[in-house]
């Protein structure tokens, strides 16, 4: 038996290390998160708050033209390729090439877009920095540090920035006008981290830099097309209801939905983090049975953390906003349920379809959810019925979906 345990403690020991700091970096960013948020939400007060919440949703969009996929179809390159210099060179160059390019598309459409939007130009120094996310994205190697499994860069770049980005928060916004400094500050943590990523990469890990030619950077392009389509039909319907809410509910409301979707996104963290533990190592030996039995944790965590969150939601929205709620309440409760399809989808979606190269499977799936989302949500605006529950309710139905499309396509391609 101890032979056994020991047999498998060095077989998945890169793994378990990999798990571990990744843990010690969501538990710091849990931390820091149930110290920052109630912050400034009290801080700036629902208005403000609701302001730089728009304006990092918007910033979140342009991140998706910008990583172009690449944060899944460059880390599975780098995964298979890692032990040739030469072919990992070329991937760093070809990815951080078009990320440049990328980001100064993004730039150009968003000043456009400030030009032509009143609401945008009234309040454009907020959009554009807030672009300081977008460019740390274009330029930390995420990507990189996943596919050689060495998520400890990853960690610890993070941790140390993010801590420093919040004492700066804590120490200079004091009052509500003081809102801008909160994207200054996050946006200088997160492209400080990128800054030390790329020296990792270039210096401590001898990568090296080639101009890539113009034929690569077409046919990287073509070939990403499919995981961009993917995931810009993902994170539209994933972010779309800040907007929305934003748009046709007010900033107050925006600011109500944002914390309960914090909250949410917080408890879903431990799911993502086995998915992003395991992405690399299923790719390259496709371990159908190692993912299937994590999968099946998921449902003993699911009914524990939503107990948790019926029983606590009071007190939780009080600690984040400071103030009693019951409207944020039943909100959290309900849009807790759609913890179950996101972190059982994943499991299907993100760990089989596409390591078992079922790309376009699952581009038409996440095509056709963004679909759903858009159809629902015409309807909801035709009838004059927008609000924060029937948005939860749009966001469980479209998982919802996601999940059993999912499992259907596993079982049609007999990845199962």
């Amino acid at each position: 038996m101890i032979k056994k345990v020991k047999a498998n403690l060095i077989q998945y020991k890169v793994l378990l290390e990999n798990f571990s700091f990744l843990s010690v970096l969501q538990v710091s960013n849990l931390l820091i998160f149930l110290l920052m948020t109630p912050y400034i939400f009290r801080v700036l007060g629902k208005e403000n708050y609701g302001l730089v919440v728009f304006a990092q949703t918007i910033s979140t969009y342009f991140s998706i033209l910008i990583n172009f996929g690449f944060n899944v179809t460059a880390t599975k390159d780098i995964s298979i390729n890692r032990d040739s210099k030469d072919k990992t060179s070329d991937i760093i160059s070809t990815v951080l090439t078009l990320k440049g390019i990328l980001f100064i598309v993004s730039f150009l459409i968003l000043s456009g877009l400030v030009l032509i939007i009143p609401f945008l130009k009234n309040n454009s120094t907020v959009f554009f920095i807030s672009m300081l996310y977008c460019l740390s994205e274009t330029l930390f190697p995420l990507w990189y540090f996943q596919g050689t499994e060495k998520m400890k860069y990853i960690a610890i770049i993070n941790i140390i920035t993010r801590i420093a980005s919040a004492v700066l928060i804590f120490v200079f916004v004091r009052n509500s006008d003081d809102f801008l400094l909160v994207p200054i500050l996050l946006g200088s943590g997160s492209l400080s981290g990128a800054i030390i990523g790329l020296w990792i990469l270039f210096w401590k890990h001898n990568q090296k830099f080639r101009y890539p030619s113009f034929s690569n950077l077409r046919l990287s392009i073509k070939e990403n097309i499919p995981m961009f389509i993917s995931s810009v039909s993902t994170q539209i319907y994933v972010n779309a209801n800040k907007l929305i809410a934003g748009s046709f509910l007010g900033m107050q409301e925006l600011a109500i939905y944002d914390v309960v979707d914090k909250i949410v996104y917080m408890l879903k963290i431990p799911v993502v983090l086995v998915g992003q533990t395991l992405f690399p190592r299923v790719s390259r030996d496709k371990d159908i049975k190692f993912v299937m039995r994590s999968m099946k944790l998921v449902l003993i965590f699911f009914v524990v953390i939503y107990t948790s969150v019926f029983i606590f939601a009071n007190p939780l929205i009080q600690f984040f906003s400071g103030s009693v709620n019951p409207e944020a309440v039943n909100l959290l409760r309900l849009l807790s349920v759609s913890l179950l399809p996101i972190c059982l989808g994943l499991f299907f979606a993100e760990l089989l379809l596409i390591p078992f190269g079922k790309l376009l499977d699952y581009t038409r799936m996440r095509t056709i959810s963004l679909f759903i989302y858009l159809i629902i949500i015409v309807v909801l605006f035709q009838f004059n019925q927008i609000g924060l529950f029937q948005l939860a309710i749009t966001i469980i139905t479209v998982e919802t979906f996601v999940l059993f499309y999912s499992y259907f396509l596993c079982k049609k391609n007999k990845i199962l």
